[in-house]
């Protein structure tokens, strides 16, 4: 086991003995012994190169195992990204945290592409998956809450049990759908064991699944604690689901202009006061919006604008 990441010396091959034949090279994540090859590769070929952190470079991530990652960034990562043409940031959230490395490189800000032709508001779809949990007691009146995504202590879920013992409106149903990787799904259940059977943890779906929760519910909540992007946000809207997020979501200050979508900080009294807001007068988020901003036509036009500023 390579203990510093992936590392596949017949990839690293190839890239040296085929990167000349490239105008520009876009190398996705950091602290992996292959994308330290690949910037290698293009320094001596001088073919300029693009990187996409994903997050990586965040203060969150540099506490996770940060023994191993802080040398590990002096060593490779800083020159890597010191002489990257770009350094291609998802969200300003994001290359704000980057500012403290005090990087050399050009930055844009460039956000996740969504496959727009997978989320959609399948209302026949959200109302088939309603009617397969009315065993549950959620019914055509039942407010439904809903997270999707993996169970984790960075996602902030532990907000929720105070945010919805304070909720004005009592006729709610919260569902989590995604695996539980450290317990925090466990947790949330043992600490919302007072609200009776108003909590259904399902396993995780595919985009047909995901797609009809989304036109199921009525509101979809994202209190991380730190988030990257958040894809399944963009998701949601797009399923015509508002929601409402913490403002440590990366995508928070590319939508909070839309209707439908709300922008907090992660404090109980906010959350009640949206979900309540949000319940008592709904307003769905327009995909319009979505579209001229996330999807893949939209943002490879961006990036093409990218390589070409590099070129």
């Amino acid at each position: 086991m390579n203990l510093l990441g992936l590392q596949s010396s017949e990839l690293e091959a190839a890239v040296r003995e085929r990167v000349a034949e490239f105008d520009i090279v876009h190398i996705t994540g950091v602290w992996q012994p292959t994308s330290v090859a690949a910037c290698r590769a293009c320094e001596a070929a001088n073919v300029p190169y693009v990187i996409s952190p994903r997050g990586a470079l965040s203060p969150y991530s540099f506490t996770q195992k940060p023994w191993k990652k802080w040398p590990y960034w002096w060593l490779y990562e800083r020159r890597n990204c010191d002489r990257a043409a770009v350094i291609h940031y998802t969200a300003t959230m994001e290359k704000a945290e980057g500012k403290r490395l005090g990087l050399r490189a050009r930055q844009v800000v460039i956000p996740n592409a969504i496959d727009l032709t997978a989320w959609w508001h399948d209302q026949v779809a959200g109302l088939a998956w309603r009617e397969s949990l009315r065993a549950l007691g959620i019914t055509e009146s039942t407010k439904v809450l809903l997270y999707a995504g993996r169970l984790h202590h960075k996602k902030g879920l532990d907000l929720l049990p105070e945010v919805l013992a304070g909720l004005t409106i009592k006729n709610w149903h919260l569902v989590l759908v995604g695996d539980d990787e450290d317990g925090a799904g466990a947790a949330l259940e043992t600490a919302l064991r007072g609200e009776g059977s108003r909590l259904t943890r399902l396993p995780a779906t595919d985009a047909t699944g995901l797609r009809a929760a989304y036109a199921a519910a009525d509101l979809f909540l994202l209190p991380s604690r730190h988030e990257n992007f958040g894809n399944v946000v963009v998701e949601a809207m797009a399923c015509g689901c508002p929601v409402i997020i913490s403002d440590a979501v990366g995508v928070a200050d590319q939508i909070q202009d839309i209707p439908g979508v709300t922008v907090v900080p992660r404090l109980p009294a906010n959350w009640i006061r949206a979900i309540d807001r949000q319940l008592s007068d709904p307003e769905k988020p327009p995909r319009e919006p979505v579209v001229n901003r996330f999807s893949t036509e939209r943002v490879a036009e961006l990036m093409i604008n990218a390589y070409e500023m590099c070129l």
